[in-house]
């Protein structure tokens, strides 16, 4: 992280006859920001956008857009770097440490979510502007402000579950699973035959006899037994015949090719559904991250508000 640096600028000089004239003067550092008793220094500000300007600057974008995007990612960035520095002086406040070996396993977690290896994960590096130890760093200040707002933020939120309860009924959709249906079918050839069987249907005759007695179709011996379907992926005419049907209900004659079919609705299940209780822990951590974000916003407002910090970008 940033750490004051007294030396910003240096004159190059020569000595003429023993004495010193100054022949240019190059700036090769500034600060471009105070957080309190820290600086950010130009060259850490250009460290951290390098990769995103050279994205940028090979761009298709006109001159005039590019320099738009490069000041307002400098600007943007600058802001993330005040925060980073402010996390770090609150860091030392609660004596919060990061072992190497906790960079080293965020470092693994990450090449085998992303199935790098160490030559891949160092080539992807390179083509942001970044090497092996810009990244480790950039993970170890990831590490401690997480551990941090842990500590500050996240240790002081309180989900209720009364808190649990209203997202829960806000939020139905989200716990009711995929509407299936267990189906069976009766499959004719015989304009005649299925009308017949149409007529027993509503005369409360068991459809799966009837299945047996009259379908052609190779499930007749299992009484027409289709299995349990999300019917989303059906054709809009069968889909359009299923979808409003109850436990117990059948469809119209449908024509099939050169035959004809009733189609049974002999359950409808909800897979997938939760109750409120079964999805306590998943709203806790939805409601968990919501109240943590607005939390550590809030945070950082009030370090900003209570630090000393002035930008000379």
């Amino acid at each position: 992280m940033v750490k004051t640096r007294q030396i910003l600028l240096i004159t190059v000089a020569v000595a003429v006859m023993g004495n010193f004239y100054p022949l240019a003067a190059e700036v090769i550092d500034r600060i471009v920001a105070i957080v309190n008793n820290d600086i950010i220094t130009l060259s850490d500000l250009n460290k951290s956008t390098q990769g995103y300007k050279n994205n940028i600057l090979s761009s298709q974008n006109s001159d005039a857009r590019k320099k738009e995007l490069i000041t307002q990612l400098e600007s943007d960035m600058l802001g993330q770097l005040v925060e980073n520095v402010l996390t770090l002086q609150e860091a030392q406040k609660y004596n919060i440490k990061v072992l190497d070996q906790d960079i080293d396993n965020a470092v693994e977690n990450f090449k085998k979510t992303n199935n790098l290896d160490d030559e891949r994960l160092k080539k992807g590096l390179a083509a942001e502007g970044l090497t092996l130890e810009d990244y480790r760093n950039k993970m170890k200040d990831q590490i401690r402000q997480s551990m941090l707002v842990n500590r500050a933020v996240r240790s002081k939120i309180i989900i209720t579950d009364e808190e649990i309860s209203a997202y829960y009924n806000d939020h139905k959709d989200q716990f009711t699973g995929i509407k299936k249906f267990r189906l069976q079918n009766i499959l004719i050839q015989n304009e005649q035959d299925i009308q017949t069987v149409v007529t027993q249907l509503k005369d409360k005759a068991s459809f799966s006899q009837l299945a047996r007695e009259y379908s052609i179709g190779s499930n007749a011996s299992e009484g027409g037994e289709l299995g349990l379907f999300d019917i989303s992926s059906f054709s809009d005419d069968i889909r359009n015949a299923i979808q409003d049907l109850k436990k117990g209900q059948f469809t119209q004659v449908l024509k099939t090719g050169n035959a004809y079919q009733i189609i049974y609705v002999d359950d409808i299940i909800m897979e997938g559904s939760q109750t409120v209780e079964q999805a306590k822990e998943k709203i806790q951590n939805i409601l968990f991250r919501a109240q943590g974000e607005k939390q550590f916003k809030e945070w950082m407002e009030a370090l900003k508000k209570n630090a000393h910090i002035k930008l000379m970008l």
